[in-house]
């Protein structure tokens, strides 16, 4: 992915829990002056946890949405991860201190099968991340809502950004660069600068003659392609032959 494209996420959840950080201090400080009108029991105080609960899952829908690939994108996972806390938290708000209740409704529960194949069993954990926030707003336990949907999403972005538990591509990143030029004396920094923009690591093995070979692991969004057009283009170093060879 591109420095700009993560930049721009991080900027726009920051922008977003830094606006709800600053409703959610007014809106204590409001509350109160209506009294029993916002309680667990009444209309106000199921309206509060369940818009709470909305506003804390959406940012692990945008990370969903922008961090899943494609070929494995489940359009029915994001709307099932942004609706089911409001379902929970008015389920919540619905047993709470009610014993009786909260057998009914696992009586319910047991009746009623939902079966559903997740496609990524990654998945998973967005479902149990949702019910999470929808438990924590149904208690009105906003604080650790919120606690939650931030260091969720921080940890996702992080393992997006490097790439976290993807298959090492030192196999196919790391071979050798075979430089043929006139100046093989003199080229040796110069080439070092072209491999500073495309390779993590390089060495000087061999210089013979008018030939130079470099050890070299590209970047992991690097390409050898690329590598070579900018070692021939380089006019400083008077190339008459590059090539680049990958390790077996």
């Amino acid at each position: 992915m591109s420095e700009r494209r993560v930049l721009g996420l991080l900027v726009r959840l920051l922008v977003y829990y830094g606006v709800l950080g600053v409703a959610a201090w007014l809106v204590a400080g409001w509350i109160p002056q209506w009294g029993a009108l916002f309680s667990h029991r009444s209309p106000g105080g199921a309206a509060v946890a369940m818009l709470g609960a909305l506003s804390l899952v959406c940012p692990v829908a945008w990370m969903y949405m922008h961090t899943k690939p494609k070929a494995r994108y489940d359009a029915s996972l994001v709307q099932t991860v942004i609706v089911l806390p409001i379902v929970i938290a008015g389920v919540v708000l619905i047993v709470r201190d009610s014993i009786a209740l909260a057998f009914s409704l696992a009586g319910i529960v047991a009746a009623v099968r939902f079966r559903n194949t997740l496609r990524d069993t990654k998945d998973a954990v967005y479902i149990f991340l949702a019910i999470a926030v929808g438990l924590a707003a149904g208690v009105q336990a906003f604080s650790v809502a919120f606690v939650v949907s931030v260091i969720y999403v921080a940890v996702v972005l992080v393992l997006w950004r490097f790439d976290v538990g993807a298959a090492p591509a030192q196999d196919r990143v790391r071979g050798r660069l075979i430089v043929e030029t006139s100046r093989a004396a003199a080229a040796e920094s110069a080439i070092g600068a072209v491999l500073e923009r495309h390779a993590r690591r390089w060495k000087l093995v061999r210089a013979e003659g008018t030939h130079l070979t470099f050890a070299v692991q590209l970047r992991r969004r690097g390409s050898s392609d690329a590598l070579v057009a900018a070692v021939q283009s380089e006019p400083a170093l008077q190339v008459t032959g590059a090539r680049f060879e990958p390790h077996d």
